[in-house]
């Protein structure tokens, strides 16, 4: 009973956001609510969680604006490149994979000092989970 009490609450404040915010504000407040929800976190727990995936989520997409756009744009630009273009991109997106790498490494020692190995775990399959979820909303819009 609990729980749907829980969800019914989840998504009247959802549906309520969603009036007021931008298309990225919702998506991320949904996000919020699915992993916190999938990992039954403490309010301990959440409070020291949540700038732990807050920052770990602010390097990586920074990562990616940095270092991904010259890589998706040799890509698309792919038939008009030369070798050595090619090479460069293909370094610098093994890099940004090195990197990448790096930082998840890092971001899973951080939030060990504060969960489970096990709801690390769940973390990924809740992040799995809500992207599937995204894909069927977008495919049926």
């Amino acid at each position: 009973m609990k729980k749907i009490i829980y969800i019914a609450f989840i998504f009247l404040f959802s549906s309520q956001l969603i009036s007021a915010q931008t298309d990225d504000d919702k998506i991320k407040s949904l996000k919020i609510a699915h992993i916190t929800k999938a990992l039954d976190l403490s309010k301990k727990e959440a409070e020291d969680f949540w700038p732990i995936y807050n920052k770990y989520d602010e390097k990586t997409d920074h990562l990616y604006e940095v270092k991904w756009c010259d890589v998706k744009n040799g890509i698309d630009l792919i038939d008009t490149i030369d070798e050595e273009t090619a090479q460069n991109l293909v370094k610098q997106y093994v890099s940004l994979k090195k990197e990448s790498a790096a930082l998840k490494g890092e971001f899973v020692e951080e939030l060990h000092q504060v969960i489970s190995y096990k709801k690390i775990l769940m973390l990924k399959k809740a992040e799995r989970d809500f992207h599937k979820i995204l894909l069927k909303q977008y495919k049926r819009d």
